[in-house]
């Protein structure tokens, strides 16, 4: 498959979900006008010097900021968020190094351990979707910087790494709906079972 198709494909399944069943309100409009800027500015990249970075990583990463800022326990976040840059950062150039032992396709295997790391640091979703962008776009931009600063020609936030990043964010998404439906289950049970109907047989 054409690296970058999944990028579009994943922001229009998050649009939809967004548009459709989150509760209305400003933040449902905000983060829906905040997915289309992205999508429209992935088509456009900056140069400064020999670095060179997609638009949409700005718009992400700006917005990153902004989601994190209002989340509560701010220091506790942005250490979550440096954790998983440096945890990115670091599969990266493990990648670089031994891209043997990646056994898995590239954007799975990130996806499943990035989520996994994030799942285990929080469990509200606003916070792990805060602490996977600003994380893996910092860690991004590390590895960016980093091989840019021994002459290596790198493109910072590629339609592969767009590809990793929405596949992240779909997951823990696929993932809180999961939780929540789990959760309305089990209040359906505990509420039918205290049915006088239910305890008299």
């Amino acid at each position: 498959m054409e690296s970058g198709v999944l990028f579009y494909w994943f922001c229009w399944i998050l649009w939809i979900l967004i548009t459709f069943f989150m509760d209305k309100g400003r933040k449902r409009s905000l983060l829906a006008i905040w997915l289309l800027i992205t999508i429209i500015s992935s088509a456009f990249m900056i140069t400064i010097g020999q670095f060179h970075i997609s638009a949409s990583f700005v718009v992400m990463l700006f917005g990153s900021f902004i989601l994190i800022a209002t989340r509560p326990h701010l220091y506790f976040h942005l250490f979550a968020a440096f954790t998983v840059s440096i945890g990115y950062a670091g599969l990266l150039f493990w990648e670089k190094i031994s891209p043997i032992w990646i056994i898995l396709p590239r954007i799975v295997f990130y996806s499943v351990i990035i989520g996994i790391l994030i799942s285990l640091l929080s469990k509200n979703y606003f916070s792990q979707i805060s602490i996977c962008l600003l994380g893996m776009l910092s860690g991004e931009l590390i590895h960016s910087l980093t091989l840019t600063s021994y002459g290596l020609d790198e493109i910072a936030a590629e339609t592969l790494f767009l590809d990793t990043l929405l596949s992240t964010l779909l997951l823990l998404t696929f993932l809180a709906i999961l939780l929540k439906g789990k959760r309305k289950y089990v209040r359906f049970i505990h509420h039918y079972k205290q049915n006088p109907r239910w305890q008299l047989k």
